[in-house]
């Protein structure tokens, strides 16, 4: 199947039934109405009718939507008028769009992509785009949470990821990888509107929110696309650095200043500063706080180990609140609340709105 016809099967699929059909929020509401749904899904932003006033409730919307651990799937679609969105807020999420029917022409800053059966486009944290919607527009949202995502990434790197992944807006569904891709979506949509489907097992065992993370990564150029790029070719790190790294994964909560890192790896303070950041992309200092938050948030997320401070200081940590605000920029939640959440029980089954 070439990617053009793998894309007309993603959005086709769909031409006699609503997508996510079992997770639907509104039929045939107002304009109003799927405003407020769908900037409570997604980020908030002002809609105007184009081309004259449309009559009162002329305009019209569906909306359905569901959660799986880190991914939201979110469909709306509005007949009755094009349209003009503006976001007033910028997004905090990843958010692949899908045109399933008409078009969308999307903007931020300097990108720009034209949405159809071959064309997709993806939006990056601290993006505040514009979208012109044409009359009878269907549009598939694949949210991403930021934390999630750049915590995969940090795995599939084997190195802290330090600001938000910037993706390249358009999404080219007739490149080879993201048809690929695209179809993995289409089978989750498919797999979520099956009661018994994989998604039922729930959030915690899913194949999906991983699979669909490591293919938008591995398939769509972004700003850490060559650091992948070098460990699929298996760059090697320098002896020196290696040693600092295994130090630092062995004695996390140790003596680990700059001083005691130079020795171990046998060069002074600022070659090592330099060597080390040329190798792993960040600072000595930098990677020992990212493996003290890893410790932490394994202990947090397994409500081990006693209160939020005590896991701290177990990990390295000697301030508790500069180590609440570290872990929350990494993570998007308080440590306070990843604990409550593991001793809850908190997990679970597709969630719908």
């Amino acid at each position: 199947m070439s990617g053009g016809d793998l894309v007309a099967a993603v959005n086709g699929a769909y031409a006699q039934g609503m997508p996510l059909r079992r997770f639907q929020v509104l039929q045939a509401a107002g304009i109003e109405a799927v405003q407020a749904a769908v900037s409570s899904l997604l980020t908030p932003f002002r809609v105007t009718p184009l081309w004259g006033r449309p009559a009162a409730g002329a305009v019209l919307g569906d909306v359905s939507a569901v959660r799986l651990g880190p991914v939201c799937l979110i469909y709306a679609r509005s007949a009755g008028a094009e349209l003009s969105v503006q976001l007033t807020r910028q997004v905090s999420y990843y958010d692949v769009n899908f045109a399933l029917e008409g078009g969308n022409h999307i903007e931020a800053g300097e990108e720009q992509v034209s949405l159809s059966s071959r064309r997709a486009g993806i939006i990056s944290p601290l993006m505040t785009p514009t979208m012109h919607l044409s009359d009878g527009y269907g549009q598939l949202h694949v949210r991403i949470e930021r934390a999630a995502l750049e915590r995969h990434l940090e795995r599939m790197l084997g190195r802290p990821v330090t600001g938000p992944v910037r993706f390249r807006m358009e999404m080219d569904l007739t490149a080879p990888a993201l048809a690929s891709w695209a179809g993995t979506v289409r089978l989750l949509l498919n797999d979520l509107d099956e009661p018994a489907g994989l998604t039922a097992a729930g959030a915690e065992v899913s194949p999906w929110p991983d699979f669909l993370m490591t293919g938008l990564l591995l398939a769509q150029p972004h700003s850490y696309s060559e650091w992948l790029a070098r460990g699929r070719a298996g760059a090697s790190r320098p002896p020196s650095v290696e040693r600092v790294v295994d130090l630092v994964e062995r004695e996390p909560a140790g003596d680990l200043s700059l001083g005691r890192l130079a020795g171990v790896s046998g060069m002074g303070p600022r070659a090592l500063q330099r060597n080390f950041r040329q190798h792993m992309g960040v600072s000595p200092r930098q990677y020992v706080q990212w493996v003290r938050l890893q410790r932490a948030h394994d202990d947090l997320a397994a409500g081990a180990g006693g209160t939020v401070a005590e896991i701290a200081f177990r990990w390295g940590f000697t301030h508790v609140p500069r180590f609440a605000g570290a872990y929350q920029d990494r993570y998007g939640v308080t440590p306070s609340m990843t604990l409550r959440a593991a001793r809850s029980g908190a997990g679970g089954r597709p969630v719908s709105w």
